[in-house]
Parts: C-alpha cells; structure tokens; sequence
C-alpha cells in the first residue's frame, strides 16, 4: 500500500503520501490502516516519526485513531452535514427519491468512467463486493452494507478525486437510503433476483470496458429502483 520514502523530514513525506493517496481514491472514509508497527515495516521508517505523522494527521481530521491502535480514515467533507440528511430520509420517503434523482446522473457518469479507467485493483475489489453481494440477495440477507460498498467501489474505480470524496462523504447517506429502499422493495420476493442481475450486468460491462453499456445498465438499475419503491409506497396508502 505505502511506498518507502526517504529519511528527510521523515514524518512531512509520510503525511504528505498519505494525502496523495486520499487524493487518488487509494484511501476513502471507513478504511482500516494497518497496525502502527506494520505501516513503519511497510514504509520503512522508525515508529517515532511514524507516530508523529499519525498524530498530526489526527489533529487535521485525516484519521481518527480507536484503542488498540485501530487507525481508520475519515471522511474530508464535515459530518455535521451527513447527520441531518440521513434524519430526513429517515422521516420523508420523498427525499430517497430526491437522492435518487441526484445518485441517477453520478452513478450513470461515473460507471462509464470506471469501464474507461478501472485498473485490476479496481476491478477485483469489485469482484470481490459482487461476489458477497450476489451471495447475500441468493440467501436472503438484507445486507444494505455491501450494496452500498458496491456503489461506492464504482466511484472509485471512476478515478475522479472529487467523485470518490463525494460519496465517501455520502456512504452513511446511501447506506440508510439502501436500508429505507431495500426494506420496501424486497417485499416482492422476484426483485432480489432482478436486483442481482442488474448489479451482476453492471459489473461485467465495467470489467469489459464497456462505457456505453455500463452506463445504460446503471440507469437501468436506479430507473428501476425508482419505479419499484413509488409503486409499493403507493400501495401503503402514500403519496409520492
């Protein structure tokens, strides 16, 4: 993951590559850095600079760093703006599908972007997420988490800096919006499957490269999303 650097002003280059690598989507919100003794192994430095580079990045809201020595990525965009979004969406169905309307158009760009410039990083952390995604829809389990992973791992294989801050800073949001979404939507059974293959296609057109298709498929998908979630709203007696 890290690169070694040299001893110079050690604990500035260690910051300033771990804002590179925030930079390029390397790192996004939620990740778990190794342990302190494994990064200066991995790097190449003494822990004393090491410490001193994570505690300044601490102090600038980088990273937060849990007991027993958990060192986790935040996101850079205020969470004091997430809070209140997801209490909304909590409260007014109509603002899911105001975020769909938003999730539509980015998620429509950014899967043609990711067939255009997804590397075999990018594409085996999203073979990976399918494949728990796929198993969890086959058995059952409502797993809003993965789906969420999904969509995000998209945005970062889109290799767009802002993009991938963007829905860092909006996988709490879209994580409750999954969790409002799917608990309507699969209360039709057929749709778990339906959801499966959209995502399934989804994949694939990336992995092949395909621009035009991945981006058909992605709106396919959120079309689908929409028109499913009005329909079975309205027959719980609510407007949308």
């Amino acid at each position: 993951m890290f690169k070694k650097i040299s001893p110079r002003k050690i604990s500035d280059d260690i910051i300033e590559q771990f804002k590179d690598m925030l930079a390029k989507g390397e790192l996004t919100q939620g990740d778990e850095l190794p342990s302190e003794r494994e990064l200066a192994e991995s790097i190449g430095v003494s822990r004393p600079p090491l410490r001193e580079a994570l505690n300044t990045l601490q102090a600038m809201g980088f990273i937060e760093i849990k007991p027993r020595s958990k060192i986790i990525v935040k996101s850079v965009a205020p969470k004091s703006l997430e809070d209140p979004l997801s209490i909304l969406l909590e409260d007014d169905i109509e603002k899911v599908f105001e975020l769909l309307d938003i999730r539509r158009e980015l998620e429509v760009w950014a899967a043609c972007k990711a067939a255009e410039r997804s590397n075999s990083e990018d594409i085996e952390r999203l073979k990976i997420i399918i494949h728990h995604d796929q198993t969890n829809l086959k058995s059952n389990r409502n797993d809003a988490k993965t789906d969420a992973d999904f969509h995000v791992a998209i945005s970062i294989a889109a290799h767009n800096t802002v993009l991938s801050h963007m829905m860092a800073f909006c996988y709490n949001l879209l994580w409750n919006s999954q969790k409002i979404a799917r608990k309507r939507i699969f209360k039709k059974e057929e749709n778990r499957k339906l959801i499966a293959e959209q995502h399934s296609q989804l994949f694939e057109a990336i992995k092949m490269r395909d621009c035009k298709r991945a981006s058909a498929v992605a709106r396919k998908h959120i079309d689908f999303v929409e028109r499913e979630l009005k329909k079975i709203t309205r027959e719980e007696g609510f407007e949308v």
